[in-house]
């Protein structure tokens, strides 16, 4: 009878470390294809100029042309309850008018030019933010991975207790199993400040629209802007009652008069074209990490006082500043090119991590050569589907062409081609 059970429960637990296995590989495949996006999306001003070619170049607009650009923007869209205008930057050089979900680059005087069209730059942020899941899922599902890296980066550490003692050694001549732990150890070292802020940072993201989101339904009516309202600011109460859009001319003169060294880059027009409209005016500080403070302004174009990202509580400085340290989006050039080498580097330290499993595998007899032909599928496969989708969008810019299915069909063809392919042989 033991011998029987013993006989039974081998192929039982054969079964359960194979799905173990292919468990294991999902979360390194997810985590790679996460990374790879993110590494991509670090140029993302610089991809939409480029995916939309030959619209207006915008060195600098009036006053009274970012008021023509809300009141054309208001005209496209009556019924928006949020009207963004994108102020041309000195990495920007194009202007963009935002109402509702439809988005029209402006020229210098305001006037509408054409619907913006970022076919592939979308799929990319649909892709690194959600996975192209339904929006609230995808984001958690990141978020939790986001969680992942960083907890592995940090046992990463305690798991080493010589990791900086041997920050600089790389045994070429010794194993393969040793000279891929010595790349991963070396790697992971060298990149920590980066891959420990960017997961702290992407965890931080995802889960706070999360939490608001749930707050929101459990204790304000579904409301989640309030649960932001500390970092964000207070809007006015809802007045929707018709209105004259909002006096966003005499905001800008206001800011150039009493703000001359903080350039706005970003206005909000909240409620426009109603009696309880006002205006927020992002504006970029210099030598700081936060995103931007916001500058209030009521319909009629009053001061109203700045919300405090820039001097305000000190949870609210940091919250504001999560958006540049994650992306990349202070320092200029130099630092988006350190942040897409940081990112090859971690992608090469989940690949390296993968192929230690299955060098340890192997030297036990248990190897796996269909699950780490899948592993390089996706490791190979991933950015030739990136750069296939980039193809057909330049291709067929305004087409129904699903860029997302070609991506996911493609990547998960791939691997499961090198998984097969030794089946002819």
């Amino acid at each position: 009878m033991s011998v029987t059970s013993s006989n039974t429960s081998q192929p039982l637990a054969k079964r359960a470390l194979s799905a173990h296995s292919v468990f294991g590989l999902a979360i390194s495949a997810v985590l790679y294809i996460i990374c790879l996006s993110g590494t991509v999306i670090v140029f993302k001003d610089e991809i939409k100029t480029w995916e939309q070619r030959g619209e207006p170049r915008v060195e600098q607009m009036s006053a009274s042309a970012v008021q023509a650009m809300a009141d054309n923007g208001l005209a496209a869209a009556p019924e928006t309850g949020h009207l963004i205008l994108y102020l041309p930057t000195d990495n920007i050089l194009r202007a963009r008018v935002q109402a509702g979900a439809e988005q029209f680059y402006v020229d210098a005087q305001g006037e509408v030019s054409v619907a913006s069209r970022h076919k592939w730059s979308d799929f990319l942020f649909d892709l690194h933010y959600y996975l192209h899941l339904p929006h609230s899922f995808g984001m958690l599902v990141v978020a939790i991975f986001g969680v992942f890296l960083f907890g592995m980066s940090v046992s990463g550490f305690l798991a080493h207790p010589s990791i900086f003692k041997d920050a600089f050694a790389f045994r070429r001549s010794k194993s393969e199993q040793i000279k891929q732990t010595d790349l991963h150890n070396r790697l992971s070292v060298w990149t920590s400040p980066f891959h420990i802020t960017n997961s702290l940072t992407g965890a931080i993201i995802g889960l706070s629209v999360l939490s608001a989101l749930a707050l929101g339904n459990l204790k304000y009516e579904g409301n989640m802007e309030t649960v932001f309202e500390p970092i964000y600011g207070t809007e006015p109460t809802a007045n929707e009652a018709p209105a004259p859009m909002a006096n966003v001319e005499k905001a800008l003169n206001y800011m150039a008069q009493h703000f001359p060294d903080i350039p706005p880059n970003l206005i909000i027009v909240h409620e426009p074209g109603t009696k309880g409209q006002f205006v927020q005016v992002y504006a970029q500080h210099t030598r700081r990490l936060i995103y931007a403070e916001k500058y209030n302004f009521d319909g009629k174009g009053t001061f109203l006082g700045a919300t405090g990202s820039a001097d305000g509580q000190w949870g609210q400085q940091a919250y504001d500043s999560i958006y540049k340290v994650h992306f990349g989006s202070f320092g200029g050039l130099p630092v988006k090119i350190a942040f897409v080498i940081f990112g090859i580097c971690l992608m090469y330290i989940i690949t390296a991590g993968m192929n230690i499993y299955f060098i340890k595998r192997q030297s036990k007899g248990r190897a796996a050569p269909k699950l780490q032909r899948a592993w390089k599928g996706l490791v190979f496969g991933a950015p030739v589907m990136l750069m296939l989708t980039l193809v057909l969008a330049m291709i067929w810019p305004a087409g129904s062409l699903s860029l997302a299915a070609v991506f996911w069909f493609g990547v998960g063809a791939m691997s499961i081609g090198f998984a097969v392919r030794n089946v002819a042989q």
